[in-house]
C-alpha cells in the first residue's frame, strides 16, 4: 500500500469498527435490494407473458368468430401501446428456433382458441443476463405470436416490454439511510465499549513504563475488560516487587561492602610508603566510589515516587546550583513544560550531564524545548568529543574512555550507565553526538505530560500534551 493510500486507513479501533461495519451494512443492503429487485423483475416478466398470451387468445377468439368486415375494427380494438396485432402473409421470424418456454406458451395457447386457427407458433425473447443487468431500459422482453387462420393469412401479435421493473429512489434511499443509522448507532457504542478499556489500559502501561504506580479498576466493564485489568494489576505489582528487590539487593550489597572496604583501607594504610601502597590505596579507593554510587543509586531509586514537575524549572535550578559555585553554565529554556518523573533522581541525571560537560568541554550550555510529544534537554560543551565507535560504549557501566577523558577528574564509569537507566524508566532516552563545529552534544527525551489538578478531591491526572 502506498503512502497516500496508507494515510487515508483511520488509525484508531473505533474509527475502523465503525467504518467496516457500515460498509458492510451497505454491501449487504446494496446486495439484498439487487436479488429482490432481479426476482421481482423476474416475477413480472412472467407476468407479463402470462398476460399477453391471454390476451392474444382472447383476441383470436374475437376475431374468429367475427365477420370478415369487422375484422380491422376487431384489430384496433385489442391492439395498445405494448401489445400489437397486424395481419401478414408471413408468419414473424420464421428462421428462429423456438425454445422450451415457446413451445409450452405454444400448447397453452392453442388450448384457448381450439380449433379456430390452423398453426401457432409463439417467440420469446428475454434479455440476457439478471434482469438488471441494462438499468438504462435497452434489455427488453420481446412476445410475439403468429396463428394461421383457415384462409391463408396470418395474423401476428407483438408485444415489447421493459425487462426491468419501476423503482422508487426515495424509498431505497430511506431503507439505506435507516439501516445505516441504526448500525451506526449500535457501532458506536460497541466501539466504544471496546476501544475505551484498550486506551485506558494503554495509557496505564505508558504511565507504568515511567515509573508512576498505576492501577486499573477491576470491577468496572466486561467480564474480558475485569480479567484484562485484574492481569495488568497483577503484573504491575509484579514488576515494583522485582525493581524494589532488585534495589533493596543493590544498596544490601553497596552497604555490606563499606566495612571490608574501610577494613582493606585501614591495613593498607599500615603498609611500607611505595609505589606498591600508592596503587592499592587508589584500588581501594575506587572500590570505596563505586560503593558509594551504587548505594546512592539504590536510595534514590527506592525512596522516591513519581510525580509531576516542572521540567524547565527543574533543569533550571540544577543549572543555578552549579553555576552559584562558579561553573561555566548556561541556560536557555523554553515555557513551563511539566512531565511525571521522579524529580531527586531526574536532578541526578542532569546534573550528571552538565557535570560531564564541565570537566571534559570546558563549559555547559543547556537548551530545554519541546520536540513533538516529548521534551528535548540538550546539553552542549566544547571539548574533543567521543570516538564514533565508542559513542554507546561510554553508556556501559564501568566504561572510562582514557584518550578523550581525564581520568583525574575522577568517577568510576557509572554515571552516564545509572543516568540512561533512570531515563528510560521514565520512558525516555539518553544519547550522545558529536558537534560539527566540535564538542559533545548529550540529549535527554523525556515525554511530555500535561497534568491537571483537582484541589478538592486531592487528585492528579496525568494525559499526552502534543507541544505546538
Amino acid at each position: 500500500m502506498t503512502a497516500p493510500l496508507r494515510r487515508l486507513v483511520p488509525r484508531t479501533l473505533f474509527t475502523q469498527m465503525v467504518l467496516l461495519l457500515v460498509a458492510a451494512v451497505l454491501v449487504a443492503k446494496l446486495g439484498s435490494w439487487y436479488a429482490y429487485m432481479d426476482e421481482r423483475a423476474l416475477a413480472m416478466q412472467q407476468l407479463r407473458v402470462d398476460d399477453t398470451l391471454t390476451r392474444t387468445a382472447a383476441a383470436i377468439r374475437l376475431i374468429a368468430a367475427a365477420p370478415p368486415p369487422l375484422h380491422k375494427d376487431a384489430l384496433d380494438a385489442v391492439s395498445s401501446g405494448e401489445f400489437r396485432l397486424w395481419w401478414d402473409r408471413e408468419q414473424i421470424d420464421s428462421s428462429a428456433a423456438p425454445t422450451a418456454e415457446a413451445l409450452a406458451a405454444r400448447d397453452r395457447l392453442k388450448a384457448q382458441v381450439g380449433d379456430a386457427v390452423r398453426e401457432i407458433r409463439v417467440l420469446i425473447k428475454r434479455p440476457a443476463g439478471t434482469a438488471l443487468a441494462a438499468p438504462d431500459g435497452s434489455e427488453q422482453l420481446k412476445l410475439m405470436v403468429s396463428t394461421l387462420f383457415p384462409d391463408g393469412r396470418w395474423l401476428n401479435a407483438a408485444t415489447v416490454q421493459p425487462a426491468r421493473p419501476a423503482v422508487s429512489n426515495s424509498s431505497l434511499y430511506f431503507s439505506i439511510l435507516t439501516s445505516v443509522a441504526m448500525v451506526a448507532l449500535v457501532a458506536f457504542f460497541i466501539s466504544c465499549r471496546i476501544s475505551r478499556p484498550l486506551k485506558q489500559i494503554g495509557e496505564a502501561a505508558e504511565r507504568l513504563g515511567r515509573g508512576e504506580s498505576v492501577e486499573l479498576d477491576e470491577r468496572r466493564g466486561p467480564d474480558e475488560v475485569r480479567r484484562a485489568a485484574t492481569a495488568f494489576n497483577t503484573m504491575g505489582a509484579r514488576l515494583r516487587r522485582f525493581v524494589d528487590d532488585r534495589t533493596r539487593m543493590l544498596a544490601a550489597v553497596s552497604h555490606d561492602l563499606r566495612t571490608p572496604i574501610t577494613n582493606l583501607r585501614l591495613r593498607v594504610e599500615l603498609l611500607d610508603e611505595g609505589e606498591t601502597k600508592q596503587r592499592m590505596l587508589d584500588n581501594v579507593e575506587e572500590l570505596r566510589l563505586t560503593a558509594e554510587a551504587m548505594l546512592s543509586f539504590a536510595r534514590e531509586e527506592g525512596g522516591e515516587e513519581a510525580r509531576a514537575v516542572d521540567l524547565v524549572s527543574l533543569v533550571e535550578s540544577v543549572c543555578e546550583d552549579m553555576a552559584d559555585v562558579g561553573a561555566p553554565v548556561s541556560f536557555d529554556g523554553a515555557a513551563k513544560l511539566p512531565a511525571v518523573c521522579r524529580p531527586i533522581a531526574m536532578r541526578r541525571v542532569v546534573r550528571n550531564l552538565v557535570e560531564n560537560a564541565i570537566a571534559y568541554g570546558a563549559e555547559a550550555r543547556v537548551y530545554v524545548r519541546p520536540d513533538g510529544g516529548d521534551i528535548r534537554v540538550t546539553v552542549e560543551d566544547r571539548g574533543p568529543g567521543i570516538p564514533a565507535a565508542d559513542i554507546e560504549r561510554v553508556f556501559e557501566p564501568f566504561v572510562r574512555l582514557e584518550t578523550s577523558r581525564n581520568r583525574s577528574t575522577g568517577g568510576v564509569g557509572l554515571g552516564l550507565s545509572i543516568a540512561r537507566s533512570i531515563v528510560r524508566g521514565h520512558g525516555g532516552d539518553i544519547c550522545l553526538e558529536n558537534r560539527q563545529d566540535g564538542g559533545l552534544r548529550a540529549v535527554l527525551t523525556l515525554p511530555a505530560m500535561h497534568v491537571v489538578g483537582d484541589d478538592r478531591q486531592g487528585r492528579r491526572t496525568a494525559a499526552r500534551q502534543i507541544a505546538a
